[in-house]
């Protein structure tokens, strides 16, 4: 028996060919309910919000999606153009309104955060050009103003990654009604706000991850494509360095495999070296592409970026405290719940258990096969460790190091969902689940229509 048989559901094997083709026409109804729910969520809670700026980024988000047009990409030392300027002096963000007075000639650019300089040139153009060409699209057609037309456009992430998130639950053998619970609830998570209502470079990284997680397995499988996992690291990396977790997860788990798979089948070394060739080729893109990037942000730089009073010595304390940074509160609960709706922290706090209940859960069936096997561990590794590994690269590199938040963690997201799906084996915790992933979307879609 293959590892795609071992992981299907006892039940579901058992069942006959009629049963099977019913379930199947009524399991092709959980993509669409998913991505409608993404639609309903993102659409009523970013018209709701107000023209304030989120405290995300979002200011140096949006002057770089303005600037698309006229010049393609934002350098290092480059001033925020007047659009952003005047957004934020005449709507502010979190902290209120700042800078010279709305409607005044936005001169002063040392009373806005930052002396009025762009952080934003860290990144590619490649998620602002898509925020901008989107943003035009829907801004055409609704009659929205341009900044919530762009914040719409994290609807066609967040789909995208509860898409491949259905095919991951689908390759593991997860129940339908499990995987509709579990996608409602990762589409009515702090997280999700956070990064899909506003303009945010967060929003691929739950797609980057799924999809990187999705084509490592494509490989285990044997299935023709898993190619492809080595342009989804160099795209990925190009959205957002920190999808390099999702990357390297995936990395780990074909690595892992190819080790395992040996001792259980010494005779099949093509497809251990298959896997081994396809691991390095995406782990050399990947650091590849970052590397080309840093190149080009160097040599295009106008001038030394702002401080931001962030940077701090290395301490050996400080990188053991991010051992548990994904597992409490866990990348779900990325940038808490302060989104200004009146949603109970105790709706939220079963989000903060995701990570650490399906690691453990997974671990225990890791002997039903090799896949599983190797995705447990590997899971397991990449929620402890690559937090406190980029904080120490970071000391490598730049010789300080910078705060490393929940939120860095979301591309690992599709990986500990599968775990907590994996362990859901009983019709009870299979109705609970669906019922706390519903709560929580008419709980975010109630407290979007009534705080606004």
């Amino acid at each position: 028996m293959n590892d795609v048989e071992t992981l299907r559901d006892d039940t579901t094997t058992r069942t006959s060919a009629g049963t099977r083709l019913r379930g199947w026409a009524l399991l092709n109804w959980v993509p669409i309910v998913l991505v409608f729910a993404s639609l309903l969520v993102t659409g009523i809670v970013t018209v709701r919000h107000t023209q304030a700026l989120s405290p995300l980024d979002e200011w140096v988000y949006y002057d770089y999606t303005l600037k698309i047009p006229s010049q393609g990409i934002v350098r290092q030392g480059e001033s925020i153009g007047e659009g952003a300027l005047e957004q934020m002096s005449c709507y502010g963000d979190f902290f209120g309104q700042r800078g010279d007075p709305c409607g005044s000639s936005y001169s002063d650019v040392r009373s806005y955060p930052q002396d009025g300089k762009t952080t934003a040139d860290i990144y590619t153009p490649l998620y602002f050009g898509f925020t901008w060409g989107m943003g035009e699209i829907i801004h055409a057609v609704t009659g929205l103003k341009f900044l919530t037309a762009a914040r719409l456009t994290g609807f066609f992430w967040l789909s995208g990654g509860v898409l491949v998130l259905y095919m991951l639950m689908r390759r593991f053998g997860i129940p339908k009604l499990v995987t509709l619970g579990i996608g409602l609830a990762v589409i009515a998570s702090p997280s999700t706000i956070w990064s899909s209502t506003y303009i945010s470079t967060d929003a691929p990284a739950l797609l980057a991850g799924g999809a990187a997680l999705l084509f490592a397995f494509r490989a285990i499988d044997r299935r023709r494509g898993a190619w492809w996992l080595i342009p989804i690291a160099v795209v990925s990396i190009w959205l957002k360095v920190t999808t390099i977790f999702g990357v390297g997860l995936a990395v780990l788990i074909l690595l892992m495999y190819a080790l395992w798979h040996r001792r259980a089948d010494p005779l099949d070394s093509g497809h251990r070296r298959r896997l081994l060739i396809l691991a390095g080729s995406t782990a050399v893109a990947a650091v590849a592409a970052e590397v080309i990037w840093l190149g080009i942000h160097a040599a295009i730089a106008i001038g030394p970026g702002p401080s931001q009073g962030l940077a701090a010595p290395f301490s050996w304390r400080g990188l053991l405290d991010l051992g548990a940074i994904f597992l409490s509160p866990g990348p779900l609960m990325a940038g808490g719940w302060n989104a200004g709706y009146g949603i109970p922290n105790l709706l939220m706090l079963p989000m903060t258990w995701v990570p650490v209940a399906g690691i453990i859960g997974v671990l225990f069936m890791a002997t039903r096969s090799i896949a599983v096997k190797s995705f447990g561990i590997a899971t397991a590794i990449s929620a402890v460790a690559f937090a406190p590994a980029l904080f120490f690269a970071m000391n490598v590199v730049l010789g300080s190091v910078f705060p490393v938040i929940p939120r860095y963690g979301i591309a690992l997201i599709p990986a500990f969902v599968v775990a907590a799906g994996l362990i859901v084996r009983n019709r009870l915790g299979t109705w609970i689940t669906v019922a706390y992933g519903c709560v929580c979307v008419v709980a975010v879609i109630a407290a979007a229509l009534i705080t606004r």
